[in-house]
């Protein structure tokens, strides 16, 4: 076996099928993945690296390649990658101390197994809480997912899982009815006190936080329900035959020492979900959907947790709010310098708040907006009496129209500020937040303040700060809504990856 920071060679015999692998550093699941079959080479079977992975491959480790299936050991040995002291040890953790691996959405994420801080004692226990509360108010709620995958192979949590999945059969019967359906339970469990975010009309995530205010664990509840045509639906990714007497009534399973609700027959739901060979462990398993069956949930349901996972983690590296400028100061006194005293200021993607309060320092009260739980930390760890921090989802209609609305009735009119935000969001939040907020904000006198990156897009796909949108693009859509752009200045800035060139400009009514 050899190893570099571009990837891994591994000399198995030939015979040896292309089947799935973990990769371990000093006894640390990092990554799952497929062996690649055999060919003539005398420097064996090469695997590349995750991007993601990379920047952690600094030092020494004892790196050891396992057949997923039995544990048994293919390779293994000591190695040193470039870029750290001969003595440091290769260390792929977060800022709380806890060891990543690559997830089943080819993300870098914290998973059970080596956790050693009790978080699987209380992801447990708060599962049985929700489903007994569920189960009160009628949902016939069953565990789905990998979490019924590790019930029935043995009786216990993936070790290379996160979460615990439910889902709940409904009595919709149309796509619209099921959302609906949704919407009722998010507003039960927040009621509740839970805090409930809906990732789609069918989804909801019930997070959970440290003391610290920090994000714990989560648990998914999907919304199950077959549509005349006999199809169970189950968004965001599943849909096919799936009889109702296979999921209801529900039964009971034991996991980890915790009984949890489980399908009927929790062997039809892993066959129509994982396919026959459900039983084959396989810790680099990812669904894949038919593109007509993505099409419609997507249209119907939306997706409303685009990007949130990249800011959480983006947040989450810090344990206190970074000191220091955070850019964007000189932004902030152009902006003040066109308030009146005394103004009412919503900061659209407060980030960690260093702009906030330099709003807030002016004299000004200040509620900033984020949809970042890690943001938020950050932010309130320092918070001054006239500033208020708050989760808003900007993908959300629903939640920006609540928004709206309770702006109205404060009485007192808001300007707002956008701070590299407007280029980094889906063009469909862009639309909700203008058409939404903004237009039924905004008057005569008030201003949306927004710096937007409108150079060519260096465009990853998965990371925001990458993006841009045109000075066109942005007359276009807030035309669209009967906004119009003044601009302030064109110049260049500096970023995480480099100058680029800014519009400085007032959104109005």
């Amino acid at each position: 076996m050899s190893a570099s920071r571009l990837g891994l060679r591994v000399r198995v015999p030939a015979e040896q099928p292309a089947e799935t692998v973990d990769v371990l550093f000093d006894g640390h699941r990092v990554w799952s993945t497929k062996l690649p079959p055999h060919r003539r080479s005398l420097f064996g079977r090469r695997l590349s690296w995750p991007d993601s992975l990379r920047p952690y491959l600094r030092g020494r480790t004892t790196l050891t390649v396992r057949r997923s299936a039995d544990d048994a050991v293919l390779a293994t040995g000591d190695v040193r990658f470039g870029g750290g002291d001969r003595d440091t040890r290769v260390s792929v953790t977060d800022t709380q101390g806890r060891w990543l691996a690559m997830n089943k959405w080819n993300r870098l994420g914290p998973v059970l197994e080596g956790s050693e801080n009790g978080v699987r004692d209380r992801l447990l226990a708060n599962g049985r809480r929700l489903a007994d509360l569920m189960e009160s108010w009628g949902y016939p709620i069953y565990m789905v997912g990998g979490s019924l995958l590790g019930a029935m192979r043995n009786g216990g949590m993936l070790p290379h899982d996160d979460d615990i999945d439910f889902a709940f059969l409904s009595e919709a019967r149309t796509d619209l009815e099921a959302g609906q359906v949704s919407y009722d339970l998010q507003r039960k469990l927040a009621d509740a006190g839970f805090t409930a975010i809906v990732l789609s009309l069918a989804q909801l995530q019930v997070t959970f936080f440290t003391d610290d205010g920090e994000t714990d664990h989560y648990i998914d509840i999907f919304t199950g329900y077959h549509t005349e045509d006999g199809l169970y639906n189950q968004p965001f990714a599943l849909r096919g035959e799936l009889p109702r007497e296979t999921l209801v009534p529900v039964s009971t399973m034991r996991i980890d020492g915790v009984d949890l609700p489980a399908p009927a027959s929790p062997e039809a739901w892993l066959e129509f979900a994982y396919g026959p060979s459900w039983r084959v462990p396989d810790p680099s398993f990812v669904f894949v959907s038919p593109r007509s069956t993505r099409r419609r949930f997507d249209n119907h349901f939306g997706v409303f947790n685009r990007q949130r996972v990249y800011w959480e983690k983006h947040y989450e590296k810090y344990s206190t709010r970074p000191e220091g400028p955070a850019g964007g100061e000189r932004q902030v006194d152009q902006f003040l310098s066109l308030l009146p005293e005394n103004a009412f200021v919503v900061d659209l993607g407060s980030g960690d708040g260093r702009l906030t309060e330099r709003i807030a320092a002016a004299g000004h009260d200040v509620l900033g907006l984020d949809y970042s739980y890690e943001a938020l930390r950050l932010a309130g760890q320092t918070r001054p009496e006239n500033v208020e921090y708050r989760f808003c989802n900007f993908n959300d209609r629903h939640m920006l129209l609540r928004l709206t609305l309770e702006l109205i009735a404060k009485g007192r009119q808001p300007y707002f500020f956008a701070h590299h935000l407007l280029h980094e969001m889906p063009e469909l939040g862009r639309a909700d937040l203008f058409q939404t907020l903004l237009h039924g904000s905004l008057d005569a006198q008030t201003f949306c303040f927004a710096t937007v990156a409108t150079d060519r897009p260096l465009r990853d796909p998965q990371d925001p700060e990458t993006w841009a949108l045109s000075v066109a693009k942005l007359r276009s859509e807030t035309r669209r809504f009967k906004l119009g752009i003044h601009t302030i200045e064109s110049s260049e800035q500096p970023t995480s990856i480099g100058d680029r060139q800014f519009l400085t400009t007032l959104i109005w009514r």
